[in-house]
């Protein structure tokens, strides 16, 4: 084996024919592999990252679970489905809401805002709200607001400001019904990193939620924080079972499965495309050795006729495609680690100098670029890769394995 690999090396990195060409296409290979193992890491992080992320977003938003009244647009009596989820195991907390489409401005000069309303201190302890706060406090009034910091952008909205918001519901005049139309104090920003959120949410109070929609003492749903995620859709069959069909019992995954599908699907179509660089570089490297088979037709005879066997030829050969994959492969972890580690840096430093945005956050609901780098995509990667590579060389293997050494040294 040992001399095997010794001519293998010196065929490839050592050739004096043709000038170097078998060197140069050599070359060639192992930058196909590399690219190809280079460019799989970064997307697979990239879609890890933000699978990840749009889970922790739409989570610290919302509730791992929660529970509506089958069939009506109010939850009347919303204490009774709240002390029967306390009952449950893993949930540790719950809080009741509001949310829908408000007006915020005027009729002529207004913008769509979704509220949502909930008690600030049951909120802190079922969603990530308060850690989205960057300025005021989540303890605010039933006439202050807190806005996402890309609404008060856009409507050029500061702390102390008063805002109206005008709702679906209606209240009777003597000029008839009329829409509820209620002021606000600016009392704070929230930044998510979800710019869905940032753009379109504003929070209030539960109270004042109510007031806005006209819904007296009744609330929309029931949030439910689980101290395990993925126990998510047992405690909703549990939940469902017990409460009955006058209820009905969501989790996150069940508002957000179509977009979830999505990002996997889209994570899965984007490897096997980019799987093809890496069959390109196969074909690569059966080219080179099928150039280095024709080049070195002499050398082969001579082996043979020395006592090599057919396996060592075929062993010369392989080995010859598996330092070709595991130079790419290595060159490929290093490149595409360090820029999946520093892929929004590097975004935003060539945004800087081009001017062109590569990830807007008003497409990609984010504002930076998510990366999250799991071992075993990467062994993945490498493992396909070499195995490509493998199977490509197996073929100018055979080719050589079976020539005849006397054919080999007839004209020679």
């Amino acid at each position: 084996m040992f001399y095997e690999f010794s001519i293998a090396f010196r065929y490839l990195m050592r050739s004096k024919t043709h000038k170097g060409i078998v060197s140069f296409f050599t070359f060639i290979s192992v930058l196909c592999v590399t690219i190809g193992v280079a460019a799989l890491i970064i997307v697979s992080s990239v879609m890890t990252g933000f699978e990840a992320e749009l889970k922790k977003k739409v989570i610290g938003m919302y509730a791992h679970v929660t529970i509506t009244q089958s069939g009506a647009r109010a939850l009347r009596n919303w204490k009774i489905p709240a002390d029967e989820a306390k009952l449950m195991p893993h949930v540790l907390s719950t809080s009741p809401f509001i949310t829908g489409p408000v007006l915020m401005g005027s009729m002529r000069r207004g913008s769509l805002l979704y509220i949502l309303g909930s008690n600030p201190e049951l909120e802190k302890k079922v969603s990530e709200m308060e850690k989205f706060i960057t300025v005021g406090s989540a303890d605010i009034n039933n006439d202050e607001i807190i806005l996402g910091d890309q609404v008060a952008r856009q409507r050029g909205t500061r702390i102390g400001d008063v805002i109206h918001l005008t709702s679906t519901a209606t209240v009777q005049t003597p000029d008839g019904p009329k829409p509820i139309r209620i002021k606000y104090k600016v009392a704070g920003f929230f930044h998510s990193g979800n710019y869905e959120y940032d753009s379109g949410f504003g929070f209030v109070t539960l109270r004042a939620a109510q007031d806005l929609f006209k819904l007296g003492n009744s609330v929309h749903a029931i949030k439910i924080k689980l101290d395990n995620v993925d126990k998510a859709i047992d405690i909703k069959n549990m939940l469902q079972e017990e409460l009955g069909p006058l209820y009905s019992v969501r989790t996150w995954m069940d508002k957000n499965k179509a977009l979830f599908s999505a990002v996997q699907m889209e994570k899965r179509v984007m490897f096997i495309i980019l799987l093809l660089i890496s069959v390109v570089a196969a074909l690569n490297i059966i080219s080179t050795l099928v150039m280095v088979a024709f080049q070195k037709t002499k050398d082969i005879g001579i082996l043979r006729s020395l006592g090599a066997t057919r396996l060592s030829i075929g062993v010369l050969f392989t080995l010859q495609g598996l330092l070709i994959s595991f130079t790419g492969v290595m060159f490929g972890l290093i490149c595409g680690l360090l820029i999946a580690h520093n892929v929004d840096a590097i975004s935003k430093f060539l945004e800087r100098h081009t001017g062109f945005s590569f990830f807007p956050p008003d497409v990609y609901y984010f504002d930076a670029i998510p990366s999250v780098i799991v071992p075993a995509d990467v062994i993945l990667v490498s493992a396909s890769a070499v195995g490509l590579c493998l199977l490509g060389s197996l073929i100018p293997a055979i080719l050589a394995a079976r020539l005849d050494p006397v054919d080999a040294l007839r004209y020679e």
